[in-house]
């Protein structure tokens, strides 16, 4: 699995859909490069569709939290990242993504592109000037 070749740029948004299988660690770092790889190329959002990886159950909270500090790592409070993910593995009090932004992201996990962009182009307007 090439970590970045689903990678796309639009304006200052990337749109990152892995695919493929990986486990749990290997997930986490793909976005976690993601990530990084956005911020070096000038983007302001992230869209992270993990729905095409396989491999790996629901994370406990262990694994979410695990995924909150290298989101917070890797965006660097630089980046909104709206996170899709399959609804089965979406936790519905969204404890990483509470633990993520208790360490300065700015993001949210969906269960379909369409909430995560729409959530990422009001978060945009709501930028200050």
């Amino acid at each position: 699995m090439t970590a970045l070749a689903e990678f796309e740029q639009i304006g200052t948004r990337g749109f990152y859909r892995p695919t493929g299988l990986a486990t749990l660690e290997q997930a986490i770092e793909l976005g976690a490069r993601a990530m990084k790889h956005a911020r070096e190329r000038g983007c302001v959002d992230l869209l992270l569709d993990t729905r095409g990886l396989q491999g790996f159950a629901s994370p406990s909270v262990t694994g979410r939290y695990n995924l909150a500090v290298r989101w917070a790592e890797s965006s660097g409070g630089q980046l909104r990242v709206a996170i899709v993910v399959p609804t089965e593995m979406m936790d519905p009090g969204k404890i990483a993504v509470l633990m993520a932004q208790n360490r300065g992201v700015s993001g949210d996990a969906f269960t379909n592109e369409a909430d995560a962009v729409a959530w990422l182009d009001m978060r945009g307007r709501a930028r200050p000037a």
